[in-house]
């Protein structure tokens, strides 16, 4: 029996578990992936106070060092409640008193056909970028998170191009103007990828709005995402993200939201820490 589980070990559920540990509460963190979440697939980070400029991997390691709480790796299949929650992974089933959902976002799609069935398609530069030395890739995107994937990728590839379905351009200006510093950064507003073409299941090129068609290695997607909470029932949402109180707190008492998972307006990793904090100190609070 556990004081709280958290589910999700990105900055928001760290965060929950390292204030959960200085109360002294027993405390499980689950995922089913390596600690960090979105900012392992991050280059540099330079807005996080305390660091001019750090990698994500770098950033994760150091949080995840703080940590002396339980770990279980796993993915959340089911969550339910009765005087207790029960949650159940594909490993194993824990019980606790509270639970912190800091799961994040699942990376949207274009919903193209062939998306599914060929090579070529990533959502990670960091991950996949090197399969694309000197080869000419494509971002679909226009906030901080496509601007600095085309700026790592500019270094490794021999053309990268920045697709924007508008004019509109979500990128702080510092990212704005050190993409327009890079000659092979090629930007083009106002353009949707409308197909794709390949060639024995591998990308080799995107069709756009306009009937441009742009021979490409590689295609990154970076059009945000969108929660994925089919393992818990019967709690509120708006448009698939948590709705959850001043103290993160959902409609289902003992259950809590932090991080990208929940309905806000801004989504940063100091953000993020500031959910799972809240969490943590709620549940401290009712003890």
């Amino acid at each position: 029996m556990y004081n709280t589980i958290i589910i999700g070990s990105g900055p928001a559920g760290m965060a929950a578990a390292l204030y959960l540990q200085r109360s002294g509460l027993k405390t499980l963190i689950i995922d089913k992936d390596a600690p960090g979440g979105q900012m392992l697939k991050t280059d540099k980070i330079e807005n996080y106070l305390g660091f001019k400029s750090i990698s994500g991997f770098e950033l994760a390691a150091k949080m995840n060092n703080q940590l002396e709480v339980d770990k279980a790796f796993g993915e959340v299949t089911e969550i339910t409640k009765d005087n207790y929650f029960t949650v159940k992974t594909n490993n194993d089933t824990f019980t606790s008193k509270n639970v912190v959902i800091a799961t994040g976002k699942v990376n949207n799609k274009l919903n193209l056909p062939l998306e599914d069935k060929i090579k070529g398609i990533s959502y990670c530069a960091v991950c996949d970028g090197a399969f694309y030395k000197d080869k000419t890739v494509a971002i679909v995107g226009a906030g901080n998170s496509a601007f600095t994937e085309a700026l790592y990728l500019s270094n490794i590839c021999l053309n990268v191009y920045i697709i924007n379905r508008s004019e509109n351009i979500k990128a702080d200006n510092e990212l704005q103007t050190r993409v327009k510093n890079k000659e092979n950064i090629i930007y083009i507003s106002n353009s949707v990828v409308t197909s794709l073409k390949e060639e024995d299941n591998i990308l080799t090129g995107i069709v756009l709005n306009n009937k441009e068609e742009l021979p490409i290695n590689g295609l990154f997607l970076a059009i945000g995402g969108k929660p994925k909470l089919d393992f818990i029932k019967n709690v509120k949402n708006d448009n698939g993200y948590l709705i959850v109180n001043e103290k993160k707190e959902t409609n289902i008492p003992g259950l809590y939201g932090a991080g990208d998972v929940i309905k806000k307006d801004y989504y940063q990793i100091i953000t993020a820490l500031n959910d799972g904090v809240c969490a943590a100190l709620s549940i401290k609070e009712r003890e």
